[in-house]
């Protein structure tokens, strides 16, 4: 998750060669996962690419799918072994729990909109009326996912102050990942003043 965050603050500089290295590594690290995120992304990015033509900006393009590259990076995550990880480096378990909640909600909402995409797909929507109807479908489908976990949580009596530590070492995946991330700040870092 450091990695994640490294590459974040490297790619919001906004510069071309920093969103390349990201797009590179993230798909090094995590290609099935990137591409399938990529892929799903391709009509968000096209919107983008079609409003950058309109009103100018196409040098973002890049650092748009660097940030798309970086979620599906960060989708590959677990929810609780992030926050176990949190309250380990003392971050209080209030956040740590509201992160990992964010987190798995996140995920649940990738696969409903997976789902929700291929129900439409058997419609005869096509076009952008296809995308209407999916922004429409996933907006209901967060708000009642919302009341759902909030029920859970409270019929569960859960304790947001309750402090679980279980770490797990680090693979030497994960170093690399991080040494990687790491590198590519400090390109950003020395290098934004020379190009």
């Amino acid at each position: 998750m450091l990695s994640v965050l490294i590459l974040c603050i490297s790619t919001y500089s906004f510069r071309m060669d920093v969103a390349l290295a990201v797009i590179l590594l993230t798909l090094a690290f995590n290609p099935k996962k990137t591409l399938a995120g990529l892929f799903a992304s391709t009509p968000f990015v096209a919107f983008f690419v079609f409003v950058s033509l309109i009103l100018g900006g196409l040098e973002k393009i890049p650092t748009v799918v660097a940030f798309v590259c970086i979620g599906c990076l960060l989708y590959g995550i677990q929810p609780e072994d992030f926050g176990y990880a949190l309250m380990y480096f003392r971050i209080p378990p209030k956040f740590a729990h509201s992160i990992t909640i964010a987190m798995r909600m996140f995920q649940i909402l990738i696969r409903d909109l997976r789902l929700t995409s291929e129900a439409l797909k058997l419609s005869e929507t096509r076009g952008f009326g296809y995308y209407v109807k999916i922004l429409k479908a996933l907006s209901a489908i967060a708000v009642l996912r919302a009341f759902a976990i909030a029920e859970t949580l409270y019929s569960r009596r859960f304790d947001f102050n309750k402090r679980v530590v279980r770490c797990k070492k680090p693979k030497l995946r994960d170093w690399i990942l991080l040494v990687f991330s790491i590198l590519i700040l400090c390109y950003t870092y020395l290098t934004r003043n020379v190009l």
